[in-house]
């Protein structure tokens, strides 16, 4: 039985060759896309994750992760005076568009509060936080250079209709072909200037012992007695939830490679059963004189094994 296992693979080195070449491309497109799908759903949370707030508060009935939410600041001033909060911050996240004379790009807008603990443009490389504090300051991740030739700090940049000078860069900071602007909360607010002192999102950190049930009760109180408009209030998990559910079923990117995923199991399976068909396939003769000399089909159920998975 492993006389005749080794004979195979000797014989044929060839096929032999190929049918590896094809297990293995199966294999690696399985693992490629499975590394792309999980790296997709890795950006789409990757501003959740970086900020570290435990609750979001966005418009109600918004489902665009933290895009398409345009919040009032009476609303951020009326939850600050809530009890148990550690720390609240208001966050502008929002697509827009970056031109030049050239060229035109869309990007996603970060808009802050330079004064931060808990949101920074990360991995600066130019420039630094505090010089966002100049009217119309921007700092650009820097794969812009990609796109806009001989960029430079001091350079002007229009986004979202204004114009902006960029004081800065940072790498790694882009949401798959969007790379983000970050500017101060002033700043951003100037893209869309008929909304007033607005944001797209408020991030919070509670004190310990105050649960997220507990401050969504107290939400519910004072938009009861109308001090704020109705809001949607989401753990960090439920909003990152939230941006995966965004990415799979409507932006179709997480969609695609899943399918991926599946294609290249299916062809890797393909690929491994049609070399055992083949294998088998050819020793038919072989397994009719074993049987006609009286060979058990337990025994030529091994031989079979044997030659499927040894040769």
């Amino acid at each position: 039985m492993v006389n005749l296992a080794l004979k195979e693979l000797t014989h044929k080195k060839g096929k032999l060759l190929l049918v590896v070449l094809g297990m293995m491309f199966g294999i690696f497109l399985v693992q490629f896309c499975a590394a792309m799908w999980n790296g997709t759903l890795t950006k789409a949370s990757e501003v959740i994750d970086k900020f570290g707030f435990e609750v979001w508060i966005r418009e109600k009935d918004s489902d665009v992760f933290l895009e398409g939410s345009i919040l009032d600041q009476a609303i951020f001033e009326e939850v600050e005076k809530i009890d148990n909060i550690k720390d609240i911050e208001q966050l502008i996240y929002i697509g827009s568009l970056v031109e030049s004379e050239v060229y035109t790009m869309s990007c996603m807008l970060i808009g802050f509060d330079i004064n931060s603990n808990n949101v920074q443009p990360w991995d600066i490389i130019e420039g630094k936080v505090e010089d966002l504090s100049q009217d119309n300051a921007i700092i650009l991740d820097r794969s812009f250079k990609d796109f806009f030739e001989d960029i430079e700090v001091g350079d002007t940049l229009i986004v979202g209709a204004v114009e902006m000078e960029i004081v800065g860069f940072c790498k790694n900071a882009r949401f798959m072909a969007n790379p983000y602007v970050w500017a101060s909360l002033e700043t951003a607010r100037k893209t869309i200037p008929w909304a007033g002192e607005w944001c797209s999102t408020i991030g919070i950190k509670l004190e310990n012992g105050y649960k997220i049930d507990e401050f969504k009760e107290d939400i519910d109180k004072i938009e009861k007695t109308n001090e704020i408009d109705e809001v949607e209030v989401l753990s960090t998990e439920e909003l990152r939830q939230n941006a995966y559910s965004f990415i799979v079923n409507e932006g179709g990117m997480g969609g695609s490679i899943y399918i991926l995923v599946i294609i290249g199991f299916l062809v890797a399976m393909i690929i491994i059963t049609v070399s055992m068909y083949q294998t088998i396939q050819e020793k038919i003769p072989e397994f009719g004189t074993l049987k006609a000399i009286g060979a058990s089909k337990g025994f030529i159920n091994k031989i079979d094994a044997a030659i499927v998975f040894k040769g």
